[in-house]
């Protein structure tokens, strides 16, 4: 990977100087899993990275009227989000189908719009709620519209050196619905088609319709032409077959390596008419409003204080290319120089001799680099090593007990045939302990979710789903019988 500088501000101001100093040579950096598969494939060629995660303001999920999301909050934390759940259900159901556990565990929801991909997943269903982008720079902070802010493929409105401060979603009147439906080729791919739609009901008749699209136009786009022939209307087969058709003339769909226009134009119909039918039995079911006050901060990045390592007090600077890094490593603290452009990968294997962490696709989507960053499965080839100053790691190595003895879920996968080559299963694992760490009884839906960012090339996954399974059963039982 091409060397750069990397700098991690603590506030806004911070953040707009080092931009200024680097006069457009420099990239903001969010949860990182687009601008460094960037740069590995030499797309980008920044002289620094300004990482934005140590920037409490731009974190939180609250509600106070409106619903405000930081730019910095992790998908994942809003995947959690009960509220979300329950009030936002078309931005839940969208988060919920993003990339997979690893990449939602440290992308944000601004650096998703911010990226401006026509297929993002977080777009449609904020435009249907009509949320609004608080965005700040050097010279202030200023209000846009979310059907505003794309401009096209990879361009949006933002001006030099501004950030995606937060995004404010306005409450849901009584008797709305809302949904969000995407097809793609596999589970993680982007979309080849996604669509949100919101309809406020007065009894059997739309009084209020929006709808939204993505991956069939230069931009997410808003079907205000359909949206019209709707309100006003009682929402019927006949109505949906119209819309249909009329959701084909009005995209703009390109072919490409996931899909040809003419499939993208048809199957645009088919899921704008499905995302409609199931926002109007949400309707239905809704009478009123659910929201309440949240904590401030999100709830994924809370971390034991005993957990952290302290750096040592220094006077001088540290360099934006080489630093020293302290964290836990496998329960024990460690110290350690690294290079600013050198992923977590990089400095396991190399430095640490850490090799059960494989490096697969470099991408972010095979999940053989999986390990544990404060109790999170990540991706280590997209983790920079700056970011784990102050942290806990742990991987493969890190499960063995005293006597050099197994963990009950390494075990579980020798003796149920949950290993092929193993290449990939240093890192299956290590996303079935985060999964078993937070749900001690999952069924064989939740295990295939919790490992949807882990493939395996030799074989099914079906000893694998069962691997994890008995060893929840066996953690379990034991667990009883300590008790």
């Amino acid at each position: 990977m091409k060397r750069f500088r990397y700098f991690q501000p603590e506030d806004l101001s911070e953040a707009f100087n080092l931009m200024e100093e680097f006069q457009g040579k420099a990239r903001y950096i969010a949860g990182g899993t687009d601008v460094l598969v960037r740069i590995r494939q030499k797309d980008l060629r920044p002289e620094a990275l300004i990482s934005l995660r140590r920037i409490e303001a731009l974190d939180g999920i609250e509600v106070n009227g409106n619903l405000t999301i930081g730019g910095m909050v992790l998908l994942r934390d809003l995947e959690r989000d009960e509220g979300i759940y329950s009030d936002y259900p078309a931005l839940s159901q969208a988060v919920r189908v993003l990339a997979n556990p690893q990449v939602r565990n440290v992308a944000t929801i601004g650096g998703n719009l911010c990226n401006a991909a026509p297929s993002a997943d977080c777009a449609p269903p904020l435009m249907v709620m009509e949320a609004e982008l608080h965005l700040e720079g050097p010279s202030g902070r200023r209000t846009v519209p979310m059907g505003e802010f794309f401009k096209g493929p990879g361009e949006t409105c933002l001006k030099p050196f501004e950030i995606m401060r937060s995004i404010s979603i306005p409450p849901a009147p009584p008797r709305t619905g809302m949904a969000f439906k995407k097809i793609g080729r596999v589970t993680q791919d982007l979309a080849i088609v996604n669509a949100a739609a919101l309809l406020v009901m007065e009894g059997s008749v739309c009084r209020t319709c929006r709808l939204a699209v993505g991956a069939v136009a230069p931009v997410p786009l808003r079907l205000g032409r359909v949206e019209q022939m709707i309100e006003g209307e009682e929402i019927g087969p006949e109505l949906l077959r119209e819309v249909e058709m009329m959701v084909r003339e009005e995209v703009k769909p390109i072919s490409d390596v996931r899909s040809s226009e003419e499939y993208r134009r048809e199957v645009a119909g088919v899921l704008v008419r499905r995302t409609i039918g199931q926002a109007l039995s949400g309707a239905r079911g809704r009478r009123q409003g659910t929201s309440r006050k949240r904590p401030g901060a999100s709830p994924g990045k809370e971390v034991k204080e005993r957990d952290r390592v302290k750096a040592p007090e220094s006077g001088a600077p540290e360099s934006g290319f080489r630093r020293t890094v302290h964290f836990v490593l496998n329960g024990h603290e460690v110290a350690e120089e690294v290079e600013s452009h050198k992923t977590l990968l990089d400095t396991l294997r190399s430095r640490f001799q850490l090799t059960g962490i494989k490096e697969g696709c470099g991408h972010g989507e095979c999940g053989a680099c999986t390990v544990l960053v404060d109790g999170k499965n990540v991706d280590s080839c997209l983790c920079p090593s700056f970011e784990v100053d102050g942290k806990s790691v742990t991987t493969v190595e890190g499960l063995i007990g005293e006597g050099n003895k197994l963990h009950p879920i390494q075990e579980s996968f020798i003796a149920n045939g949950g290993v092929q080559c193993g290449f990939c299963t240093p890192g299956m694992i290590m996303s079935a302990k985060a999964l078993l760490d937070e749900n001690e009884d999952p069924g064989d839906e939740e295990i295939r979710r919790a490992i949807s960012g882990n493939l395996c090339r030799c074989t099914g996954y079906v000893q694998i789903v069962e691997s994890i399974g008995r060893a929840a059963q066996e953690m379990k039982r034991t667990s009883g019988e300590e008790a």
